[in-house]
């Protein structure tokens, strides 16, 4: 089980215990965000890096249309993968052995990439 499997199933178990109906959709919306966000924090890193060398790969067109190509990805990617078999198998394979986030320790990992990519952005 990778990382984003354990934030997934922390998630859908913290969320479906006040909403069970609502527990999937939103495990999934979270775990899309947080892969959008570490993929922002990423780009911001590249986009900084490829600045202070010198190099101009990509104008802010190619920027934006690549941005939304890898957006629709991952919320391709996971909705395939978090909404049939594999979700019951991850839940089924959830055992106490399986290392569980609370919930604020969830929120904090999410605000904590968006507030580290906002302070790279606005590095020198």
């Amino acid at each position: 089980m990778n990382f984003f499997d354990r934030l997934y199933l922390s998630f859908f178990q913290q969320v479906k215990q006040y909403k069970p109906k609502l527990a999937a959709r939103w495990a999934l919306f979270y775990v899309s965000v947080f892969q959008l966000a570490l993929c922002l924090f990423f780009g911001i890193f590249f986009m900084k890096f490829s600045k202070q060398m010198k190099l101009n790969i990509l104008d802010d067109t190619s920027l934006w249309i690549v941005s939304l190509g890898i957006t629709v990805f991952i919320f391709f990617k996971n909705w395939m993968s978090y909404n049939g078999k594999k979700r019951n198998i991850l839940i089924s394979r959830n055992t106490k052995k399986s290392k569980q986030y609370s919930a604020h320790t969830l929120i904090v990992f999410l605000l904590a990439l968006f507030a580290l990519s906002f302070i790279l952005s606005n590095a020198v």
